[in-house]
């Protein structure tokens, strides 16, 4: 049994959002801010499954929308994240930050051969997004308004 926090549902305890590989295998767990994730899913001799310790891929200032899977075939496990980086709002008095905040949609890489994550790389959106969909046999994913 793995414990992420203190009790109760709260803003930085990983739960909110589940992503999986759809080749199974790797899972990324975040929370609505902050915290994500990633497990390495195996099976042992005995075809057993089997979960690595948490990996972080964790990026402060940052709200999460949603998170899913990219289908990358057998590449290295990727996934997506409809994210909203707060930084420069949080010390903006005027709000003028606030108003300008962009969406972001960032890939994150598990990299499988040197076990850790990367955040691979990050495109601002125009308009604001509600949810992902993964596109299967692609490596694209639709940000649903």
């Amino acid at each position: 049994m793995e414990t992420f926090g203190k009790s109760g549902c709260r803003r930085i305890v990983p739960g909110q959002y589940l992503a999986v590989d759809p080749k199974g295998r790797a899972v990324m767990i975040a929370a609505i801010e902050k915290q994500k994730l990633v497990y390495i899913m195996n099976r042992d001799d005995q075809a057993r499954l089997t979960i690595s310790s948490p990996l972080e891929a964790h990026k402060a200032n940052t709200i999460v929308f949603d998170c899913c899977g990219v289908d990358v075939g057998f590449e290295n496990p990727t996934f997506a994240c409809l994210e909203l980086d707060y930084e420069e709002a949080d010390g903006d008095p005027t709000g003028e930050a606030a108003q300008m905040a962009q969406q972001t949609l960032t890939y994150y890489e598990l990299d499988l051969g040197l076990n850790h994550v990367v955040r691979k790389y990050s495109e601002p959106l125009e308009d604001h997004a509600n949810m992902l969909i993964s596109v299967p046999g692609g490596n694209e994913v639709l940000a649903e308004c």
